[in-house]
């Protein structure tokens, strides 16, 4: 078992709270992404849990065992980080086997070599291994680091964004491959980031932290369907999600603010009247791009302000009145800039949240 928790942990550095109180479980063999903007207090976190930094409040248990007296060794964690501390002027077979040389682990040679290349097949650099680290790539210093982590076999797999500083192909590919070899080891993997792509196709589990506050905890989906706040709406989903505020008249069946007026399904209204609205009866929109529609009629009137060509679909951004929207329309459609247009909201994928708070209506 390598379940790992955090209770009420929080850390300080002088007058700075990186990391406050928090609170996460993390399951036995999953892959649980840390996800958040730079200064959230990701990496410090990873870093309590491996045992680089001790925090000041709270615990930390590895498999049941509390473990904030042990030391890093102890703890039976693998570390791998955005720059890729390897020693340049050995191989890459070097590399791999100095963790195991130390005398605590009492391996015999051939124990080492079997292990050495266990790992360095399983991370596809076995055709590098008698080449110096210093004369690899930046893909391939990567997969050596990740292989220097495996070889140890550890209980779990910290990884504080190993996949920044490569291109965006190099990503891509790593990012299946990453994937497929947490599955293939049956091992507990947090990997900390601040790219929402690489969290959405990664993560088994992902928890949004800012400002040193772990924010919402779930599925892909869940993040992405049913955000707690309009930070997390708007820092998970590309393109970004619309928001905008409009005031309700229920009455009516209407939301309306300047040009950008609609009328309401009876869905919505129904949804609305259960919600706890604000007594000035102003509320925040969020509506993804996939979810605005361009219509023949009977829709809000706006005009193609931008596109944005993107191979497989175009990003529309519409103006109407002082609000900017962006619509995913097909690849093949047919807008011009100024061109003016009509569109419309799936509107049961409508978000409504608090514009004082940001705090989601609905999970209140």
């Amino acid at each position: 078992m390598a379940r790992v928790s955090l209770t009420g942990v929080s850390k300080r550095y002088g007058a700075v709270r990186a990391v406050n109180a928090l609170t996460l479980d993390i399951r036995d063999r999953e892959f649980f992404v840390l996800l958040g903007p730079t200064g959230a207090g990701k990496s410090t976190t990873l870093r309590c849990i491996a045992g680089l930094d001790q925090p000041d409040e709270g615990d930390i248990a590895i498999a049941g065992e509390r473990v904030n007296d042990w030391s890093a060794a102890q703890r039976d964690v693998a570390l791998v980080f955005q720059q890729y501390s390897l020693y340049p002027n050995y191989t890459v077979r070097e590399n791999l086997a100095f963790p195991l040389k130390s005398k605590l682990r009492n391996l015999s040679a051939q124990q080492i070599e079997a292990r050495v290349a266990k790992a360095a097949s399983t991370v596809r650099i076995t055709h590098l291994m008698d080449r110096r680290t210093d004369r690899l790539s930046g893909g391939e210093m990567q997969r050596v680091s990740i292989g220097r982590a495996i070889v140890r076999e550890p209980r779990v797999f910290l990884m504080d964004e190993p996949l920044s500083n490569l291109d965006a192909k190099l990503r891509e590919l790593l990012r299946a491959e990453l994937k497929g070899l947490q599955q293939r080891l049956e091992t507990t993997l947090i990997f900390v980031t601040h790219d929402q792509v690489e969290a959405m196709t990664m993560g088994d589990r992902i928890g949004v932290v800012n400002k040193g506050e772990l924010i919402q905890v779930g599925a892909p989906h869940e993040i992405y369907n049913t955000p707690k706040n309009t930070f997390v709406a708007s820092f998970v989903g590309a393109p970004a999600i619309n928001l905008f505020d409009v005031t309700l008249d229920l009455s009516a069946g209407t939301a309306h603010d300047g040009a950008l007026s609609f009328t309401l399904e009876p869905g919505t209204q129904a949804q609305l009247g259960a919600l706890p609205i604000p007594n000035d009866r102003r509320v925040r929109v969020g509506v993804r791009p996939e979810d605005v529609k361009l219509v023949a009629a009977g829709g809000v009137a706006g005009t193609i302000y931008g596109a944005e060509h993107h191979g497989v679909e175009i990003i529309a951004i519409i103006q109407a009145g002082d609000h900017m929207l962006r619509a995913t329309i097909p690849a093949d459609s047919n807008v011009a800039v100024n061109q003016p247009v009509q569109f419309s909201f799936t509107q049961e994928k409508l978000h409504f949240f608090d514009p004082l708070t940001g705090d989601s209506l609905s999970q209140r």
